[in-house]
């Protein structure tokens, strides 16, 4: 995408502090009224169907007491679980007397799972079997609702899924959740937020285990890695039943693999390229992006005008990849705001993805407050200060920006703030398991075989040419997952995590090994190393097999091979039983 600079007319600075405000608010008014709807896909989507068949899982006369309270369901199972909350005689009777006809279930809970319409409880009998309540009690294959009234939530994900309610002990939260309920009879659709590019993924291959960043962030527990029934790989799985859209999983992916289609990151760039050049084109100076949660409450009235929010499903939906662009197309700073409800892990893993990016800003002779991790309470009471320390220099805005996948799109906006910082002359070290580095070759012990090359997901590693024994490494596709260095049968290859500021190091091709090519002495195909051959030579020099002429078949292509084979045995039929 092109960017223009503002008219020249509208980048007259205003001296007067008020007034510069003033035109900051209304740029930013402007800019945000002027932002297109997001591109969805309507087809894109989940259903769930609820009969209205609910589970209350509770100390029983808690679990009585809600149960009179519930409205619009077909059903209500209580499965008592724990110690009744009071001993109290006229405590007793009232929970009696709530429900009278409820007949509780007083069997162990084995295993909670599913989601809205398809909740599967499995209780054990005194006998020891295991019993599905919903086949058992109501005829149905699942449970629609689940109401969990227990002290610790049966289900430990962070966001629960759809048609689960975990209520806490005040009132309020009680009867926000049977409204909830109330109203999830039917059917009802969700997007699908994320795709898994396979092709790209890291996650394994070849029965080789590499990166596993996505699966320890969901917090909705959505991620699996899963065996394939087709090979001994694993692959990613998202229960898009489950997923919530959080997006830490792109987050943390590396490579682009796991990406959102509802918005699609190419579209995310395309908002964020017209946001911020609306806003220039309006007179406003100095933007500061600031990411946030839908769900987090924001008073535009109170925030100053260069602060320019972008609504997300959550802080971590977007990563370094649009942090660093945004700084590319002409952000002063970037703040992610995250309050009380941000889940845990989306938390630490913010936490730890702005750490990294700011290792690369150093890097790259840039302020590492331009990307900040920011507490809703924080900015809310020490505003000024926040403020201050989001106040940089207006870098040159990129001319172009294209979205050609994760990895392609963080390198040219690294390569842009590269040349408007003050970069180190040497690549910095990184923590080990950063998805930055190079590879390592003992070339001593490697025999060009291409294991790396065939396993590589980012095709970091390539051999340009196949007629050509040449091992090549690109530095800047390369996210350190360590398939290549668990594929290779010599150990030859080791990871190094570092960060390479200069553009030509990461994009440049360098040869780690090259050899001479050996040709087939039958059809003068090149099929190994000239190395290769001479030692598997030296090796089978006394094989009983590999003598006279059968000697030379170890200097032959596969098929020349096979082909010399057959016509030895068709001259001599008991050739092959005198050895």
């Amino acid at each position: 995408m092109s960017m223009n600079q503002p008219p020249a007319s509208q980048q007259i600075p205003l001296h007067n502090p008020q007034a510069r405000e003033e035109a900051n608010q209304v740029a930013r008014r402007l800019a945000m009224n002027a932002l297109p709807p997001l591109l969805l896909n309507s087809q894109a989507a989940v259903t769930y169907q609820s009969r209205g068949h609910l589970l209350i899982i509770a100390p029983e006369d808690l679990g009585r007491l809600v149960a009179a309270q519930v409205q619009q369901v077909a059903s209500i199972t209580l499965l008592a679980q724990g110690e009744v909350t009071s001993q109290d005689e006229a405590h007793l009777e009232k929970a009696l007397a709530a429900a009278p006809n409820l007949q509780p279930i007083y069997l162990p809970l084995q295993q909670l799972s599913g989601w809205l319409g398809a909740f599967q409880l499995q209780v054990r009998t005194p006998q020891g079997e295991i019993l599905d309540l919903a086949e058992a009690l109501i005829g149905q294959p699942f449970f629609d609702l689940v109401l969990d009234l227990s002290a610790i939530p049966c289900l430990k994900a962070e966001l629960s899924p759809p048609g689960y309610f975990h209520v806490a002990a005040d009132q309020q939260s009680l009867h926000q959740a049977l409204n909830e309920i109330a109203e999830l009879t039917g059917e009802f659709d969700k997007p699908i937020y994320v795709q898994v590019n396979h092709d790209l993924c890291a996650h394994a291959d070849r029965g080789k285990m590499g990166c596993t960043r996505c699966l320890d962030v969901c917090p909705a527990d959505a991620l699996s890695s899963h065996n394939r029934t087709d090979s001994h790989d694993f692959i990613i799985e998202v229960d898009t039943h489950l997923c919530h859209g959080a997006g830490s999983c792109t987050t943390a992916c590396p490579t682009g693999a796991l990406s959102f289609q509802l918005p699609q990151p190419k579209h995310q760039l395309q908002r964020l390229s017209d946001y911020l050049l609306q806003y220039r084109r309006l007179g406003g100076e100095a933007p500061v992006l600031l990411i946030h949660a839908e769900s987090t409450p924001l008073n535009l009235e109170q925030l100053p005008g260069q602060l320019l929010p972008w609504a997300q499903e959550e802080a971590a939906t977007l990563g370094i990849e649009i942090w660093m662009s945004a700084l590319a197309l002409g952000s002063s700073a970037v703040g992610i705001l995250i309050d009380a409800s941000t889940p845990e892990s989306l938390r630490q893993l913010l936490t730890r993805e702005v750490e990294s990016a700011q290792a690369l800003l150093q890097a790259l002779g840039h302020a590492t407050q331009r990307i900040q991790l920011l507490e809703q309470e924080v900015l809310t009471e020490s505003l000024p200060s926040v403020l201050t320390s989001l106040q940089h220099p207006s870098l040159d805005v990129a001319e172009s920006l294209i979205y050609d996948g994760k990895r392609s799109l963080l390198n040219q906006a690294l390569d842009h703030l590269y040349e408007q910082g003050n970069p180190v002359a040497e690549p910095v070290s990184l923590p080990a398991k950063s998805p930055y580095g190079q590879v390592l070759l003992d070339s001593d012990a490697c025999t060009l075989c291409m294991s790396c090359v065939a396993i590589c997901p980012t095709q970091a590693l390539r051999n340009p040419d196949p007629a050509q024994p040449l091992l090549s490494f690109i530095e800047g596709d390369c996210v350190q997952c360590g398939l290549c260095q668990s594929a290779c049968p010599e150990k030859a290859i080791r990871l190094e995590a570092r960060f390479a500021p200069a553009a030509g190091v990461r994009a440049e091709p360098r040869t780690l090994k090259e050899e001479e090519p050996f040709h087939c002495i039958q059809c003068g195909v090149p099929f190994a190393t000239r190395s290769t051959i001479d030692k598997i030579l030296g090796k089978l020099q006394d094989h009983a097999y590999f003598q006279g002429e059968a000697a030379k078949r170890l200097q032959m292509c596969g098929d020349c091979r096979v082909r010399d084979t057959y016509r030895e045995l068709a001259l001599d039929p008991e050739a092959q039983l005198r050895l």
